[in-house]
């Protein structure tokens, strides 16, 4: 990248939130929030597409994405929301990720980070119609394997592209639950709540 970004310092508010306590408080929430109306898949892929329009708009040196700080909350927020409808999503399957596997130690380039856009949507849009796929084996074990597979794939590109712009995510998912989590969808359809 032409410049590092670097997320706002965690003001130790906040201990980060673990993968499995996150797929579960996410879960419980959107039940009561959207019951069998949700969609976490399209979630994942609408927020990969937030965060890619932030990296664009920033490229273009519009919208206000020219400015650092305000690219820097936008993308991360859209990354933090990527990583909390894949917890909804995980919830529905029984499947599971883990932050901090693939820790990466290098620069990075343009070229890099489109090839990890690419990981990313091609495993995101892999999610839609996978039951279907699935249907040859019907196995319990078979089933979870293959949902771990995406979750920990879906994971690692969010990951991947936070490391590109230095981003805390296990810091920004914890701060961006910590507000979605307040939201009551059921109570007022028409917005979150406000000041979130």
């Amino acid at each position: 990248m032409d410049s590092k970004l670097k997320a706002l310092p965690n003001p130790g508010q906040q201990q980060p939130i673990d993968e499995l306590q996150l797929i579960r408080q996410v879960g419980t929430w959107a039940d009561k929030n959207f019951r069998e109306k949700r969609r976490a898949e399209w979630g994942i892929i609408e927020e990969i597409g937030e965060a890619a329009h932030c990296v664009l708009k920033r490229f273009q040196g519009i919208r206000g994405f020219d400015k650092e700080d305000f690219f820097l909350e936008k993308f991360t927020d859209a990354l933090a929301d990527t990583i909390i409808y894949l917890a909804d999503w995980c919830f529905l399957h029984q499947a599971f990720f883990k932050l901090g596997r693939n820790q990466m130690e290098h620069e990075f380039n343009a070229t890099q980070e489109r090839r990890v856009v690419q990981h990313l949507l091609q495993a995101a849009s892999g999610l839609i119609g996978l039951e279907e796929v699935l249907l040859g084996d019907k196995t319990e074990t078979g089933m979870v394997g293959v949902y771990n597979l995406f979750a920990q794939r879906i994971c690692n590109g969010v990951e991947y592209w936070a490391q590109i712009y230095e981003i805390d995510l296990r810091w920004a998912i914890t701060t961006t639950w910590a507000k979605v989590g307040q939201r009551n969808w059921v109570a007022n359809p028409a917005a979150p709540l406000p000041g979130l």
